[in-house]
């Protein structure tokens, strides 16, 4: 017996059935949907955390031994004739951890992201798995451009204006914590106001805010990050305030024209 003739009607209805499967199935492609009890969400969160601590005491460790050249690197941004020393015993010692626990934290934090990014995954849908795998790497690139930013741009400057102030006048000399504090605070501040595309890209995943939002914003947007750069940056001149102002800006209006571009 010959099989009927398929219709246009049943060619289009197999043909839409085929494309909505096929889109069903990409936007759920990273979707894990089998559940996990407690005990076992438990035990990959140990696990991570276990990679995740053994990465920054092996880098926490490394950073120690070279410890010298790091605070060498520092004094570097400093004016030509500063000098520093201890005030009180252990002085250097404890400004050696902060400053390896600062340096593991940071070349730790692509790791950070990407066993965060990994436990996460299972769970997440096509558009969902887009978004955060954008913030994951964007995370410890931007916290790497602040530091960087903070250490070449913003340091110099700063320390120019608060160790040369008058230094024709008396000899001055300064205690290695307060400096290594000083500097670490900048290059932290810097780090974590680089994070702001992070927020504005989240902000935008979620509809709640716009590129026309953010565009028409800019007067308010202007007065909060010089407002907020004064209030962060542990400094009274201007001159610093402004360049971390003026990067703050920069980030906006750049993370703005990023997503019109590429639609996120």
């Amino acid at each position: 017996m010959p099989e009927p003739k398929k219709n246009r009607e049943d060619y289009l209805y197999v043909k839409d059935t085929e494309n909505f499967t096929e889109e069903f199935s990409d936007e759920h492609k990273f979707y894990d949907p089998t559940p996990k009890n407690l005990s076992e969400h438990l035990e990959e969160i140990r696990n991570r955390l276990i990679i995740v601590s053994l990465i920054l005491s092996i880098i926490f460790f490394l950073s120690f031994s070279y410890s010298e050249f790091l605070i060498k690197l520092l004094e570097k941004q400093a004016p030509n004739g500063s000098s520093f020393f201890q005030l009180k015993p252990g002085e250097l010692l404890f400004s050696s951890f902060k400053v390896a626990a600062f340096t593991s934290l940071i070349f730790s934090s692509p790791v950070i992201s990407l066993q965060l990014f990994s436990f996460l995954k299972p769970g997440l849908k096509q558009n969902e798995y887009k978004i955060i795998k954008i913030i994951s790497y964007s995370v410890p690139v931007l916290l790497f451009s602040g530091v960087l930013f903070a250490y070449y741009c913003i340091l110099p400057p700063l320390l120019s204006f608060l160790l040369g102030f008058n230094s024709e006048v008396i000899e001055s000399r300064y205690g290695i914590e307060h400096f290594i504090n000083l500097c670490i605070s900048i290059l932290m501040i810097s780090g974590v106001c680089f994070q702001i595309p992070v927020l504005i890209i989240t902000l935008a995943a979620c509809k709640l805010i716009t590129v026309k939002q953010l565009l028409a914003a800019w007067r308010y947007v202007t007065v909060l990050a010089f407002t907020g750069a004064a209030l962060l940056t542990p400094t009274p001149d201007p001159f610093t305030m402004s360049i971390l102002a003026l990067a703050i800006l920069g980030l906006y209006f750049g993370t703005a024209l990023s997503i019109s571009l590429f639609k996120l």
